[in-house]
């Protein structure tokens, strides 16, 4: 649930938490114990821009606007990653800025299957597209879209909000992410490629912004989302000595396994599954019940479960050192990966 990228502020509103002033650098100086940990951001161009995308990745219909299939169509000739580098399309508002700032793009662009494109062209082209149906989205489209935003928003702000630092405690001091002292920025959107959430990076990669959809995720799950995709801007940030997720991979690739296992290359993000569902369900919703669902119910995601989740929550209930936790882990995968029955 990463991707390469950078995000910037664009607009921001809604009630109470989220009718807040963009937080600066210097803002996130202040104590542990009163600053906020996230700051939620909205852009009806983002919205537009992820709506487009979410559709490009599916079969669902284009809604009955002219010019729409047409952006759709263009969001399918483009990687999402593409467009989004230089942090070009989130100092655009509209349209109009992105076709100006897309010129600006490489004239070629190596996707992750190796293939070169027309990254310029085609993406002043989409820019050109998404004028076409800019303002017939924000008067048709965009209300509903905010409408759920600020329902979700509500949400969070009734439930999150008040556990806000006691989640991010949680979340640092068990994590070895101490160092942390940035707010994360969270964008809130309706609608995304699957799978509804991200953490995305830059020039910087300690500077992580995520974005999640409210539609994807909804209740508790979205609380477990963002919270999710906080880790993963925390991680960016502390990639250091003490971040578990970095000793986890590296104990594996010490135990033996290759960089592209399933164990190493899943084994670290499920501890991030597990952590940020057992912040909720011990901060903000008891009754949350996560492990019957999801990516924890995931066929081939069966054997880091089943060894990861009774260690990692033993650990968090005191159970177990961190360090032993991490020891039983490995031990247990090596294990099954010499046994006669792994493949």
């Amino acid at each position: 649930m990463r991707r390469a990228l950078v995000l910037v502020i664009l607009v921001l509103f809604l009630a109470g938490a989220f009718l807040r002033a963009p937080v600066t650098e210097s803002a996130t100086q202040t104590t542990n114990t009163n600053k906020r940990r996230l700051e939620f951001r909205v852009s009806p161009f983002v919205d537009l821009y992820f709506f487009v995308y979410k559709l490009s990745s599916t079969s669902a219909q284009s809604p009955a606007i002219e010019g729409f299939t047409q952006s759709v169509e263009a969001a399918r000739q483009l990687p999402i990653t593409s467009t989004l580098q230089d942090l070009l399309l989130f100092q655009a508002e509209n349209a109009a800025v992105a076709e100006k700032l897309f010129a600006q793009f490489p004239e070629t662009y190596k996707t992750s299957k190796g293939e070169v494109i027309d990254l310029r062209r085609r993406a002043v082209h989409l820019a050109k597209s998404l004028g076409v149906i800019e303002k017939p989205f924000t008067e048709k489209i965009w209300p509903e879209h905010k409408l759920l935003i600020e329902k979700a928003a509500a949400r969070i702000e009734l439930t999150l909000v008040p556990k806000e630092q006691e989640c991010f405690n949680y979340l640092i001091r068990h994590l070895g992410m101490e160092n942390a002292e940035r707010v994360v920025p969270v964008y809130l959107v309706a609608e995304t490629p699957w799978p509804g959430g991200f953490t995305m990076w830059g020039s910087d990669p300690s500077r992580g912004v995520c974005v999640m959809s409210v539609t994807a995720y909804q209740g508790s799950p979205l609380i477990a989302g963002i919270l999710h995709e906080a880790i993963h801007a925390l991680d960016l940030e502390t990639k250091g000595k003490g971040n578990v997720l970095v000793e986890l991979r590296d104990r594996l690739l010490k135990a033996g396994f290759a960089a592209d296992d399933l164990v190493a290359r899943h084994g670290p993000h499920m501890l991030v599954f597990i952590h940020s569902s057992e912040a909720v369900r011990r901060y903000v919703d008891s009754s949350y019940q996560p492990y019957s669902e999801g990516v924890f119910i995931r066929p081939g995601l069966q054997p880091l479960v089943k060894v990861e989740l009774p260690l990692w929550t033993a650990y968090l209930d005191g159970k177990l050192s961190r360090d032993e936790a991490l020891k039983q882990m490995v031990d247990a995968f090596v294990k099954a990966r010499n046994s006669p029955a792994h493949p």
